[in-house]
């Protein structure tokens, strides 16, 4: 692991906060330009690009493999507003994440999903379960049969994996197995009005909207469930994470596992991994090893 430099996470969480609580394609364009030029992009021991996991062409997945026996398998999804995103649109952005993970010895498995409008709710929660009966298929051939498998989702992302996660009838089937859960500045509540990129996913008809929210269906699991949010979330976004907390604490009778991201916006959290700003990384690290831990 690359020896902290704390001048330049510092000048990197400086500039994150100077772009403030709002979030657009102007921020995200703005947090991208400001997190290419740091992050360690040296490519993985193995690669496997668009794998093909269902039968749309967004059923594709990358792979990065470390160089010895993985610790773990980690299935990122990552956010776009339900109607965006790329698991590497740009060659740096996710492939970031994947590189940084098998960099600490995962085996990494970033999934694209289908988008809204065409492919509106529970789309994403069913893609999730794909992605996860695809992992459990190629287990064996990755050398990695008996290790922990941790779900984490980010922003829309967290929303589909929190659905798969507590809604039966949205997965379409038994969930496959996970030893951990990761949500990341999630969106779990859908009430009107909607801003258009949910509108768009979670349908027009605002009396479906309560049974369609992940946070409607919350309940006690045996799976850990971590959240995070971050200090420059927008408030909408925010509440979302706050009341999956809540709903969690009732559901289970004691404090969810939590982490604040200060200095970080909606999307910094995942951006910065590879680069000099490691504290997203290290609480990411501290999840997954309790997760190997208990596991």
């Amino acid at each position: 692991m690359a020896t902290p430099d704390p001048i330049a996470a510092s000048s990197l969480a400086l500039q994150i906060r100077a772009l403030g609580s709002k979030f657009d394609p102007e921020v995200l364009a703005a947090t991208r330009a400001i997190y290419r030029p740091v992050v360690d992009l040296g490519e993985a021991a193995e690669e496997q690009v668009d794998a093909v996991y269902g039968s749309h062409v967004r059923h594709r997945l990358d792979v990065y493999r470390p160089a010895s026996q993985p610790r773990a398998i980690v299935a990122f999804v990552h956010g776009g507003g339900f109607v965006a995103g790329d698991k590497n649109g740009d060659g740096a952005f996710y492939r970031n994440v994947g590189r940084w993970l098998a960099r600490q010895g995962f085996l990494a498995v970033l999934p694209n999903y289908r988008l809204a409008p065409a492919d509106g709710w529970p789309a994403g929660a069913r893609d999730v379960q794909a992605v996860l009966q695809w992992v459990d298929e190629k287990r064996e051939g990755f050398d990695a049969r008996k290790v922990p498998l941790v779900l984490w989702g980010q922003s829309a992302g967290a929303s589909h994996v929190a659905t798969w996660l507590f809604d039966d009838s949205a997965r379409g089937g038994e969930p496959a197995h996970v030893d951990g859960v990761m949500l990341m500045s999630g969106f779990y509540s859908a009430s009107a009005p909607l801003p258009p990129g949910p509108r768009a996913y979670f349908g027009e008809d605002i009396s479906l909207y309560d049974q369609r929210s992940p946070l409607t269906h919350v309940r006690a699991v045996e799976t850990p469930i971590w959240l995070g949010v971050a200090e420059l979330d927008p408030g909408w976004i925010a509440q979302q994470t706050y009341a999956m907390a809540r709903a969690l604490a009732v559901a289970i009778g004691s404090s969810p596992s939590f982490h604040f991201f200060r200095d970080h916006n909606h999307v910094s959290t995942v951006h910065s991994l590879g680069s000099p700003q490691q504290d997203c990384g290290d609480e990411v690290l501290r999840v997954l090893e309790s997760v190997i831990a208990r596991a």
